[in-house]
């Protein structure tokens, strides 16, 4: 858990969810994401070995970052939004990088598995030899990739999702060692 002076700057915390693990708030700290980056890492290494990840932006970027490092994989990130008049739109560009090599496609919560199966679909017609997906949360009757991390219905929290404000009273949180 973050300490006090962050908390403060943050406006609190949200409140704990009352319903158990079936629905509610659960906040995942930066001690536990990097818990969870570990051993998703530890399981995902076990049986595939990718050369390249691929981070879709927003939240994969920072999933797709940390899994980077333990993996010794090359960190890239990719944007598959979807255009606002073409419903099924796939990105056109292609990622020279992942010709040849496996390649491992990743966001931070999956519920229908659209986006993780437009970076998918990116990273095969970019020549990748073989694609794998993973997220670090799953819905309850939702998309599964390959590889997850947590299965729940609760909203989670995670460290990257509060906005540090630098024009409070203590000023840039960087300055204070945050």
């Amino acid at each position: 858990m973050g300490d006090a002076f962050a908390i403060e700057r943050m406006g609190g915390l949200p409140a704990p969810s009352t319903t158990g693990g079936a629905g509610g708030v659960r906040e995942l700290t930066w001690l536990e994401f990097g818990a969870v980056i570990n051993d998703l890492a530890n399981r995902i290494s076990e049986r595939f070995q990718p050369q390249v990840i691929l981070g879709v932006a927003r939240g994969g970027i920072l999933v797709g970052g940390a899994l980077a490092a333990p993996m010794a994989a090359e960190f890239l990130p990719v944007r598959v939004e979807k255009r606002s008049r073409d419903k099924r739109a796939v990105p056109t560009f292609k990622v020279p990088e992942a010709k040849g090599k496996k390649v491992l496609v990743v966001d931070d919560v999956t519920n229908s598995g659209e986006t993780l199966g437009k970076a998918r679909a990116l990273a095969l017609r970019s020549g990748a030899r073989e694609v794998q997906s993973a997220s670090l949360v799953v819905r309850p009757g939702g998309s599964r990739p390959e590889w997850f991390a947590l299965e729940t219905a609760q909203l989670i929290v995670f460290p990257w999702d509060y906005q540090l404000d630098a024009s409070g009273p203590h000023g840039d949180p960087g300055s204070m060692g945050v």
